[in-house]
């Protein structure tokens, strides 16, 4: 099963007058706690839909090995529009999917993991009685959803689909129905998701007499995927183009097979694709870097679980 996850974060906030995307809170943007989660939970295909301020939100999150698409006309559309952007890049790519507005930064791994323990075709976390994000959705709903032009959105997509299988799914993470648009409600929120966010890291590389394989190509791999070119797929990364193509001809050479094939010629220029062998290279290194990263979740709960280092809830929330 393949999970996806669409960030919503085209607009500006209207309650708060100021780019929540990129408020630092507790040393974390709001974008940058959204990824985090779902990475913590094992979701790899992520896409963060940008409109406003899109230049620099995208450069300071360029590092995280998201895929960005842009909203070009968030200023007269609604969050429906830059949702359906998001849906309709990963439709053919995974069997689920995570909503979630970037505004909803808090939410709990272990409740992300809960809720992909569920079959049902829309899963909706409740907590206190109020539906919350992220919000899962079944692969198969994706050709009705992007067709619909009803009212209320995604809200209204969603309720047409009244035949599906739905599931309320209780919840103990005030995070996932608390959005911070108070300051009180953002030094409620950080402390509590402060408090969850100890854990360990671990780094994947595959290599033979020295490394020549990241997550750095993978995230320059994923880019070329949406543009077509190793030139704009480099700027999107944050590295120059001279660097990109020597990622990928080392990484070719030691494999040795092709990544990605280039055309050049034509008034537009040439385009570059990910090959098959390409695409699916990069579909088991985010296998094994999702069991090197669960088995060093394990480890450092296993290691620091009778430990007074660290806050409790930490360790516990890690597990």
């Amino acid at each position: 099963m393949k999970f996806g996850a669409v960030i919503a974060a085209a607009g500006m906030s209207t309650r708060m007058q100021d780019f929540k995307q990129l408020m630092s809170v507790g040393g974390m943007s709001f974008a940058e706690r959204v990824v985090t989660n779902f990475k913590r939970a094992g979701v790899r295909d992520i896409v963060m839909v940008t409109g406003y301020h899109a230049d620099e939100l995208e450069n300071r999150l360029k590092h995280l090995g998201i895929v960005f698409l842009r909203n070009e006309d968030y200023e007269h559309t609604q969050m429906f529009d830059s949702v359906k952007i998001g849906l309709s890049y990963l439709k053919d790519r995974c069997d689920r999917i995570f909503f979630c507005p970037v505004d909803v930064p808090f939410f709990r791994e272990d409740s992300l993991r809960l809720e992909m323990t569920r079959t049902e075709s829309i899963v909706y976390p409740i907590c206190h009685n109020r539906i919350g994000h992220p919000i899962l959705i079944d692969g198969s709903l994706l050709d009705e959803i992007l067709a619909y032009n009803g009212p209320r959105g995604l809200k209204g997509a969603l309720d047409s689909l009244y035949s599906q299988n739905v599931c309320f799914l209780p919840v103990e993470d005030e995070g996932m129905v608390m959005d911070a648009d108070t300051p009180q409600d953002l030094r409620y929120l950080m402390d509590m998701h402060n408090d969850n966010l100890m854990r360990a890291e671990a780094y994947v590389s595959l290599a033979r007499a020295k490394s020549f394989f990241g997550i750095e190509t993978v995230n320059l791999m994923k880019q070329i995927m949406v543009l077509n070119s190793v030139r704009e797929a480099c700027a999107k990364t944050g590295i120059s183009y001279s660097k990109g193509r020597r990622l990928l001809d080392e990484a070719e050479k030691e494999l040795g097979w092709q990544i990605v094939s280039s055309r050049a010629g034509g008034k537009n220029g040439g385009i570059s694709v990910v090959t098959d062998k390409g695409k699916k290279l990069v579909e088991l290194y985010e296998q094994l870097e999702n069991r090197v990263a669960r088995a060093a979740e394990t480890e450092f709960c296993n290691l620091f679980s009778a430990s007074d280092l660290f806050p409790k809830s930490s360790r516990e929330h890690s597990s």
